[in-house]
Formats: structure tokens, sequence, C-alpha cells
């Protein structure tokens, strides 16, 4: 089978950002398709461009048995919102253009719902190379732009949902990274055995347990000094992740200089959470954007990792991919929220749950967990096994053979 992925972004294993597209197309590649990627030139997080020095509107390389086309796009186009929106647009043009001209022949085309302009266009490739429409559904628009104040009320949003809906009723299947999306697509009414999760994890990720001593040294150089016991948060930087809130656990430890926190990650009020830990003398450390492998390392060297949503209903129906990794690598979370993420944690006996905006809430978690190692032991390897029995490698294959209908072919 031959596919075509559209897809924004697609961090390779060294670069910061979203594992979720390369690991799709490992997936697919694993299942012996013949993948091709559309993606931007530009690294969503970065801002730099990755087509390592050549020129042209579409560039091309190979990865791991997986062919890369890259688009050009704008430097820095995250500096204001109308940058960033006509950044989406050429994007959306220019990977219309490659895939129709230059990615072949296609029995499936694959696309992430996400940005929005995109979704228009592979339905036009799909049309005209006679291929079926599979849409990944990363994050549920407009609905996500409107919790988050990007979007208001209004004649746009209502014909971004009139745009989703049809997109919906022409896909063959779909994917929905978090059982909340799922739910939710299910309420605006798409047929049931259309829809199937892939939760938004790596399905490739295994803790390796003789890399933990390396894992801890790497991260105490990031560290506060003299912090013994040490708290990671990995993950963005902007409005859809309370942050704030971690810093206000911090405060209920100033006079425990043993207790570090460490924020790895990029986005938007990155400049804001730094100028606290400042202010207030926090024994935190932000390191800024990191490679993949490397924020990884991180978490698996800490004692504890945590997530913090706001307030908001629609994040009650979010599972985020850190979580996940956390799971993963065999550390206890500590969350606060509601939803699909005190689900996930209550069922495997990954951590402790807090309600949303409960700053003491979550000190106290963090404090119990860590006058109780062998708690945080029993944890992290509970919820170690409940990544590797629901999120691991056989299912998420299982999934996305359901998603490209082969096993119809076989």
């Amino acid at each position: 089978m031959q596919i075509i992925i559209l897809t924004f972004h697609l961090p390779l294993p060294e670069e910061p950002g979203a594992f979720r597209p390369w690991m799709e197309a490992q997936l697919m590649r694993d299942l012996g398709c013949e993948v091709t990627v559309v993606t931007s030139a530009i690294q969503y997080m970065t801002g730099t461009d990755l087509r390592d020095g050549k020129s042209g509107w579409c560039t091309e390389e190979h990865r791991d048995g997986i062919r890369i086309l890259r688009v050009w796009g704008m430097r820095n186009y995250r500096m204001t919102l109308w940058r960033r929106l006509l950044h989406y647009v050429i994007y959306a043009g220019l990977a219309g253009m490659a895939s129709l001209v230059r990615a072949g022949k296609a029995n499936r085309v694959f696309v992430g719902t996400d940005p929005v302009f995109v979704t228009p266009i592979a339905r036009i490739v799909a049309r005209v190379k006679g291929a079926q429409l599979v849409l990944d559904e990363r994050d549920l628009y407009p609905e996500t732009a409107l919790a988050l104040g990007v979007l208001k009320p209004g004649f746009v949003s209502r014909a971004i949902s009139a745009w989703q809906r049809s997109m919906r009723r022409r896909a063959q299947h779909i994917l929905a990274a978090t059982p909340g999306i799922r739910t939710r697509l299910l309420e605006l009414k798409v047929p049931a055995e259309r829809v199937r999760v892939l939760y938004n994890a790596d399905a490739y990720l295994v803790a390796r347990d003789q890399e933990q001593d390396d894992a801890r040294r790497l991260l105490e150089h990031y560290a506060p000094k003299g912090a013994k016991f040490i708290a990671v948060y990995a993950g963005g930087m902007g409005r859809a992740n309370d942050v704030d809130l971690l810093l206000d656990a911090a405060e209920f430890f100033q006079g425990e200089r043993d207790i570090g926190f460490v924020l790895a990650g990029d986005g938007e009020r990155r400049a804001h959470y730094a100028q606290r830990i400042h202010a207030e003398n926090l024994n935190a450390v932000m390191t800024g954007p990191l490679p993949r492998d490397t924020a990884r390392k991180l978490i698996q060297g800490a004692d504890i990792c945590a997530h913090m949503y706001p307030n908001e209903p629609l994040f009650a129906g979010a599972l985020a991919s850190k979580v996940l990794d956390y799971m993963a690598l065999g550390k206890p979370v500590v969350f606060c929220g509601e939803g699909d993420t005190v689900e996930v944690l209550t069922a495997a006996g990954g951590g402790i749950c807090c309600s949303s905006g409960d700053a003491q809430g979550l000190a106290e978690a963090m404090r119990q967990l860590r006058d109780h190692p062998k708690a945080r032991e029993r944890m992290g390897q509970a919820g170690r096994k409940w990544f590797m029995d629901n999120v691991g490698l056989q299912a998420a294959s299982a999934t996305m053979t359901w998603a490209l209908g082969l096993e119809k072919i076989t």
C-alpha cells in the first residue's frame, strides 16, 4: 500500500517536539507500506530550516525507509498570530502541490487535523489520486481554539465546525488521540465503527533500565544545585498547560532546597515562567526545548513527574502524551485535573491525582511521594505495565492496521 501523510510538523527523534507523526509513519512502514510524508521545512518549535542547505520549494530526503518531502516555509513564523496563520496557509498550499506532483501514487491519504487549512487540501489530493482519506484527530477544532481564547465564537468558528463535520463524513476511518476526543466525535454523530483511539503515546518507547544511572546524571546536570529529590515537567509552555500551578506548588518548598524542579519545553509563556522563578527565588530550572531523546532521559532520571491542566471543561477529554511518556518510563505521576487522565492513572495505579488549580494538593502529593520511595517504585512499575498492555507496539499496530484497512487486504 502506498500512503501519503500530510502533517505540518514531523520532529525526528533527535529534534524537540511531538513524536506522534513520526511514530505513525514508522507504524505504517513496519506494516509493509510505502510511506511519503509531506511536511514543513521549518522545525515548528525552533524555527530552523531543516532542508540541510538545499534550495527550492520542495526537497526530498529518506530516513529509516520513509520518504520525506519538505516544503518551503517562513522562519520565525511564531512571532505574531498573523505570521503564523500565513505560514500555515503557505504550508497547506505547497503541501498540496508536493502531494500532487512529487509524491506519486497513493491508496491512502492520511492527514493530521491541525492546522485546519491542510484538511481541505488532503481531501482534494485524495480525490485526484483516487485514494481513501484517513483523519488523525490530534485536537478538536475549533473547540480547542475557542477554549484557549485564540478564536472567538462567530462566523469563522462556525465555518470551521461545518468544514470539520464535512471532512469526518468523507473519511474512511478516523483516529482519535484520546478517549475524550473519541467520545466528543460520537457526540457529534460520527458513527462509532469509524473511530478508534490511537493513544497519543510513542508505541516504540521502552524504558531501558540499564540507562537509569546515566539518565540521573544528566538530570542532575540540569537540576538546581543540591537538589536530591527532583520533579520533572516536560511539555508545552503555552496556555494549554497550567505551569503556573507547578510554580505555585514549588513555593511550598521554599525552605526545603533539597527538593528541585526541572521544567523542559517551550512555548509563548516560557519567558513569564522564567521571570517568576527568578523573582520568587524558586528552586527550579527551565531547560528550554530539548531533543526528544534528551527530554526522555530527564524523565527517566526523575523521582516524580508532573502534569497540570487548566480548570477548563475541554481538558477533561485530554490525555497528554507526556503523561503516557512518564508511565512508559516507569515514573510515578502527579496530575492536576479531571477526566481521561484521572481515569487512566486510577486504572493503572500509576500516580496521584488532584483537582485543577489545587497548588497545595499538588505540593502535598509530591511530599507524600518523596517520603515513601516504595510507593514511588510501585506506582512507576504499575504505570509502565499499563502502558505496555494498552498503548505499546502491539496495540498501536493493530489500530493502524484497522485505520488503513489492511486487514481487508490481507
